[in-house]
């Protein structure tokens, strides 16, 4: 029981960001240029986590959750496959 209601907290956190970037157009193209800038530099992950929060209206916390993982994994996916098509 109580795995399934942290995974239900799990992807209620994942969809608020994505309910964000929705309503703030402009947000996708930020998060897409902080991961551009970041991915290959050391501690992308750290690095593109902290941009996040610091440039956008997107806050991840310092002790991050798994919803936060989630997401800043996803932003590399996109810009590592991006790259990919190029």
């Amino acid at each position: 029981m109580a795995s399934e209601l942290n995974q239900q907290r799990i992807i209620d956190e994942f969809l608020r960001c994505f309910r964000k970037m929705l309503m703030d157009p402009e947000l996708a193209g930020e998060l897409v240029r902080i991961a551009k800038e970041n991915i290959n530099e050391p501690n992308a992950y750290e690095r593109i986590a902290a941009e996040v929060s610091n440039q956008t209206t997107l806050k991840i916390q310092e002790n991050h959750t798994e919803a936060d993982r989630m997401f800043v994994k996803l932003l590399m996916d996109v810009v590592k496959g991006d790259s990919l098509l190029y």
